[in-house]
């Protein structure tokens, strides 16, 4: 202490020994450091214990060391240099300045190990909590102040040149001093920056290995200090550091420039290649800034450089452009909206040099084939070692994936190339769920046949390396469908877009690649098998283009080789239902979708046959549905009703099982008199089944085991006409068609001879009385040949069954119909002959 206070003394009374006096000084601050590391260690909390092997002096007893009383001496120190600096800033800022920087660093790196801090905040506290270098922090930033506005360029050189040397231990030094002068200290350190570039090369040969930051680093030790304090600074003055970087930028364009600011743009190239945060800082405001007057005199600077140093930096720019993740999507349009060729609606003012044009259309060629090989030599994932190295460029790619997927399908000049090209490799760099999502929106975002092969053509690149795609794919359309993600109209498209790429297998297509596309067309159908039951419920959707949709989409779609019975039953159900809907809607194409599906669903199997055809005819026959081919249904007819092959007992249910094929005498009828009527009154208000009944006439002899039905309606016929008082039969027209019908569908059952077949031809010109003999000959003529399934043989030259009338006797039959033509033969003579 008395060696200290007779230096200070000599710095009073003698100004010429200040630098002696001040290089004594040195030695008074490290034992004061010394001694407060030595009391901390004593006292401090253990979670900062010093590390081992790092000795510090033994100055006296743990809580009261000898070096205590130099914190007096300290101060002292400080009220002196301060006084000096106060009257005499000139003469002592500068002196005090750098022996106060010099002075921390090397307490910084000299007790780096000894003191057990971590981070910045840690580092920070401990040293402004020591009475020596706190003393040293407020006299630098005293002269700093005194000469920030005279020479601030020596005060930042000094600043730089100390963090080189003790840096990291010198960190918290720099962000205390920037947190205390950001502006100034921002602007000085980047112009240094700035100044010792140009003297190391000035653009060309610093940027001689744009990919290695950390081999620039060493050969210009000084960018590095910048980079590392803007880096501090960051975190609460990151307006100020891209203020004064957009400032420096547009600075190097513009007229009357210094000659190192020529060097600004390949200086800032290397900052923000050395350091990833401030080029995620400031890129989002570069871009806004670069409006075509800015990227013409960018062009214009860069046309003097050499080729080889213009390759070079475009080099850097594409690296740089592949570690961006923040407004990757932006800068991306930005490059290709600059790059496209010029329009002929270009606003004035607003026109491009053409050089901008093939530098930014150079840089998007040069990004796709880095971000190529970036991808493509990716190592395969190994649990044993670490992740692959990320490209953040594709990274925040991943949440644009239906954007660029809506730029790609406006199909507009190189724009679509380009981005389809980065679909594909975003696609295998995050797949595998980046690249279903891809295809998916491509599916159901195109609108046209040329839009919509540019899934094929994706499909084409990424199949052979992603074999799952398509299921990965499938399976994402329909959860998106399930998830009620995409509105109606979408859906429609992606279910005709998925129709149409199936039928690229049978018919070709796919925008020319028909290769690709008829590929792609067999595999997604075998692919959307698995999804048939998915796609049928869609078949109920309360939108109509969307269940037309979902039904052209079933009717083009492989079945698979084993249809789940309770997968096929539903589909089978909705098909139906839509079927009827679009009769009711008077939607041609939707009915024809649905024919075509209905036909194929009936083709699955015999079960699922007659389940088709049962449905068709339970829905013909309910509520709305009736009134389309003529009936009146309702609830009760609708819960009974059932196709007369499958069941007769549903028109009347008395006769459940249809098994009465025998046909008792006509004075029977008159016990089930209620059930004829019942018949008929359902024929009545439903006359779909008469073309019903004609169906099933045609598949003898099928026809046998409606024998319930066909008596039960012809009994009722019969009561009507024998209680009818009219002249002619013309007047009841219902009974007239009816009796016509029903001895049609007995001709083409084969249920009656050719000529009994043919009395319907009269009954137009007949009295009722007439009309009833000649239906009870009929009625005779079937239960003295009663119509049974053993009557029919097949004939192998037709494939069908046949009947042959030869042994039974119809003559008899026909005497009561010559007896009626000869009571009308004015009428009917001309049609005797037919009945011979």
């Amino acid at each position: 202490k008395e060696h200290a206070r007779c230096a200070l003394l000599l710095l009073r009374t003698l100004p010429p020994a200040r630098h002696a006096a001040l290089d004594h000084f040195r030695s008074v601050f490290d034992e004061q450091v010394s001694s407060h590391l030595s009391e901390r260690e004593a006292t401090g909390p253990p979670s900062t214990p010093t590390p081992s092997g790092c000795i510090l002096p033994t100055l006296g007893p743990p809580f009261k060391p000898v070096g205590t009383g130099l914190e007096e001496v300290v101060r002292e120190i400080r009220r002196v240099l301060t006084e000096f600096i106060r009257i005499n800033p000139k003469a002592w800022a500068p002196l005090v300045s750098s022996w106060s920087i010099d002075l921390m660093g090397q307490l910084s790196s000299k007790y780096a190990g000894c003191h057990g801090a971590g981070g910045l905040n840690e580092l920070l506290q401990l040293w402004m909590s020591c009475e020596a270098t706190r003393t040293l922090m407020d006299i630098y930033t005293q002269c700093l102040a005194a000469m920030i506005g005279g020479c601030p360029d020596s005060c930042v050189d000094a600043l730089l040149d100390t963090s080189i040397q003790h840096s990291p231990h010198f960190d918290w030094v720099v962000a205390h001093i920037g947190s205390s002068f950001p502006n100034t200290i921002i602007s000085r350190v980047l112009s240094c920056g700035l100044k010792d570039f140009c003297g190391r090369g000035g653009g060309g040969s610093s940027l001689e290995e744009p990919f290695h930051p950390l081999g620039e680093a060493k050969r210009a030790p000084k960018i590095a200090s910048v980079v590392g304090i803007l880096g501090h600074l960051a975190s609460r003055h990151s307006g100020s550091i891209k203020q004064e970087l957009l400032r420096m930028f547009h600075e190097s364009l513009g007229p009357g420039r210094e000659q190192h600011q020529k060097a600004a743009v390949p200086f800032l190239l290397q900052v923000a290649l050395m350091s990833p945060p401030l080029l995620a800082a400031v890129s989002p405001e570069l871009i806004d800034s670069l409006s075509p007057s800015v990227l013409n005199q960018l062009h214009q600077h860069f046309s003097t450089f050499p080729r080889e140093e213009l390759e070079n930096m475009l080099g850097i720019v594409v690296h740089l452009i592949s570690q961006t993740s923040t407004g990757a999507y932006r800068l991306l349009q930005f490059l290709i909206d600059t790059a496209m060729p010029a329009s002929v609606i270009t606003p004035p003012g607003s026109a491009l040099h053409d050089g901008v044009r093939e530098s930014c259309d150079r840089i998007i060629q040069l990004l796709l084939l880095t971000l190529q090989k970036l991808v493509y030599n990716r190592p395969a994932p190994v649990l044993s070692d670490p992740p692959p190295r990320p490209i953040p460029f594709l990274d925040a790619l991943r949440s644009h994936v239906r954007d660029l997927c809506v730029e790609t399908l406006r199909l507009e000049r190189k724009r679509f190339l380009w981005q389809h090209q980065l679909l594909g490799l975003l696609a295998v760099y995050s797949a595998p769920h980046c690249a279903a999502e891809s295809l998916f929106f491509l599916l159901s975002l195109a609108g046209s046949p040329e839009e919509l092969a540019l899934a094929a053509q994706l499909y084409a690149v990424l199949g052979s390396c992603l074999p799952e795609l398509l299921p990965a794919a499938a399976h994402t359309c329909v959860r998106q469908i399930q998830a009620g993600r995409l509105p109606e109209p979408q859906i429609a498209q992606l279910l005709h877009n998925l129709a149409t790429v199936i039928q690229w297998d049978e018919g070709g297509g796919g925008g020319g690649d028909g290769g690709a596309a008829s590929t792609m067309g067999e595999q997604l159908g075998q692919v959307l098998t698995r999804h048939l039951r998915d796609f049928g419920q869609l078949l109920l959707h309360r939108d109509a283009e969307v269940a037309e949709a979902a039904c052209l989409l079933l009717a083009v779609c492989p079945f698979p080789l084993s249809f789940p019975p309770a997968h096929l039953s539903a589909v089978t159900r909705a098909a139906v239902h839509q079927f009827f809907q679009s009769l009711r809607g008077r939607r041609g194409t939707a009915a024809a979708y649905g024919t075509r599906l209905l036909t194929r669903l009936s083709g699955v199997s015999a079960a699922a046959a007659k389940a088709v055809l049962q449905q068709l005819v339970e829905g013909a026959l309910r509520g709305c549905n009736a009134e389309l081919f003529g009936g009146q249904g309702g609830l009760g007819d609708a819960d009974e009703l059932t196709t007369p092959t499958a069941n007769p007992g549903a028109v009347c249910p008395e006769a459940a099982g249809g098994g009465e094929l025998l046909w008792p005498p006509e004075e029977q009828c008159r016990a089930t008199v209620e059930r004829d009527l019942r018949i008929c009154r359902r024929f009545h208000r439903h006359p779909l089944l008469f073309p019903l009944l004609r169906l099933v006439a045609a598949g003898r002899p099928a026809l046998c085991y409606c024998s319930v039905l066909l008596r039960g309606l012809l009994a009722a016929l019969l009561t009507f006409w024998e209680g009818c008082r009219e002249a002619e039969s013309r007047g009841w027209p219902w009974h007239l068609a009816a009796s016509s019908a029903l001895v049609v569908c007995l001709a083409e059952g084969s249920l009656i001879p050719p000529a009994l077949g043919n009395v319907q031809e009269v009954f137009p010109d007949l009295a009722p009385f007439e009309l009833r003999l000649l239906l009870l000959s009929l009625w005779e003529y079937l239960r003295e040949n009663h119509p049974l399934p053993q009557k029919f043989t097949f004939r192998s030259d037709r494939g069908t069954f046949g009947r042959d009338f030869g042994g039974e006797a119809a003559g008899r039959h026909l005497g009561v119909l010559h007896s009626v033509l000869h009571r009308n033969i004015q009428r009917l003579g001309w049609l005797a002959g037919r009945f011979r």
